[in-house]
């Protein structure tokens, strides 16, 4: 059976580290378990435009209609002006990664493409695989491929793996349409138990809570391709915080990181953030890639994030860390999971001051292995159930 992994991965505008990772965790998964005939189909959302997310500042630069606000795009002209050649590093080394490690299409498609032709390596089974695949976008509405529901996709197997909508709101119209697409996946999982919620009050559609596929794998399956960075006179607090500029995480950062006689790195595209706050060793890096990321991760002595992606792998690495504000639930349902909603940065700290106690990660692995095994059950019993459904045919 010939299986298509829909999901966002090459095409990530911000480039974000999990977005090729967690496809590729998920067909390794697969092929581990005896799936060989899987292929990451390269799709491009329907939200992704023209944007050139190898050189942002030509994009801008030639496009004054991709950002009307003056200030606004004045503000990303000199910022990817700054990043220029650190951005070009960056998207070649993601550009490596999925070249090296996964098996994917020869040809780009988008569900334009994919309502008139079918993926020429041929697909017996789709599925569209993690991450807030199903959000509502103000202009492009939904992404009809991220759903399966693509005219070439008719009569195929379809799954769900790991489903988000983000902190999307559906409006009646929305929620019809939803509706309309959904119906015709023959399973469904989601990542957030939210969506989960959502989906049995508005219909009698069953789905199932599993974890993201990152977190399907054991820790060492990541060693092959983890680098590591140089190894630092002192340990290091890591910030990764996504989509803003921290201020309040850097200053619990480097307070706690000045008490535990630490420096800081920071993973950010803020290089401003340099000269603040002064007083300690304070690294911010951007033009890293995917196994640099993991590296650092893994590396670190404490993390502050308020991501999604590095609180599963400060799980997944046993790691001590803190987790700020962040918009939507995804990662309240993770913490919820594990039974670490302590680990919010509010309830860690006070006056700047550390308050809280060491994650005992005994209960909370043996908590991960449960998880992992409903979650490999959800979805090798879904394949197996349209396998069998494709032999009868």
């Amino acid at each position: 059976m010939n299986i298509g992994i829909i999901s966002i991965n090459a095409h990530t505008k911000v480039l974000n580290f999990a977005s090729p990772l967690h496809s590729y965790a998920f067909q390794k998964f697969l092929e581990m378990h005896g799936y060989e005939d899987t292929v990451i189909i390269d799709y491009k959302p329907v939200y992704y435009g023209k944007f050139d997310p190898k050189y942002p500042f030509i994009y801008y630069l030639k496009n004054k209609n991709a950002e009307k606000d003056p200030k606004k795009r004045k503000a990303l002209l000199k910022k990817w002006f700054k990043l220029f050649w650190a951005r070009r590093k960056r998207f070649n080394k993601f550009q490596k990664f999925i070249d090296t490690y996964y098996k994917t299409t020869n040809k780009c498609y988008s569900a334009k493409i994919l309502d008139k032709e079918d993926v020429e390596e041929g697909i017996d089974c789709y599925i569209c695989a993690t991450d807030v695949i199903w959000k509502c976008n103000k202009n492009t509405k939904f992404d009809k491929g991220f759903f399966l529901a693509c005219d070439t996709m008719k009569d195929k197997a379809k799954i769900a793996y790991a489903a988000s909508r983000g902190p999307s709101v559906y409006s009646p119209e929305d929620e019809k349409k939803f509706l309309s697409y959904i119906k015709d996946i023959d399973h469904i999982s989601v990542r957030e138990k939210s969506l989960g919620d959502y989906i049995a009050s508005i219909s009698d559609i069953p789905t199932t809570h599993v974890l993201d596929p990152v977190l399907l794998h054991k820790p060492e399956f990541y060693d092959h391709i983890t680098k590591h960075p140089k190894k630092k006179k002192k340990g290091y607090v890591l910030v990764y915080i996504v989509m803003e500029k921290a201020k309040k995480s850097l200053k619990l950062a480097y307070e706690f990181a000045k008490e535990h006689d630490l420096e800081v790195i920071e993973l950010s595209d803020y290089l401003e953030n340099r000269h603040i706050p002064k007083g300690t060793t304070h690294d911010v890096i951007y033009d890293i890639g995917v196994e640099e990321w993991l590296g650092y991760m893994k590396d670190a002595e404490y993390i502050f994030t308020n991501s999604f992606h590095a609180s599963c792998f400060s799980i997944l690495f046993n790691k001590q860390f803190f987790v700020d504000k962040r918009s939507g639930d995804k990662i309240d349902s993770l913490l919820e999971l594990f039974d670490l909603t302590d680990r919010r940065m509010v309830n860690c700290f006070e006056k700047n001051k550390f308050i809280g106690t060491d994650i005992d990660y005994g209960p909370i692995n043996q908590k991960r292995e449960a998880l992992m095994k409903t979650s490999t059950d959800f979805i090798l019993n879904a394949l197996k159930d349209v396998e069998e459904k494709r032999k009868a045919k």
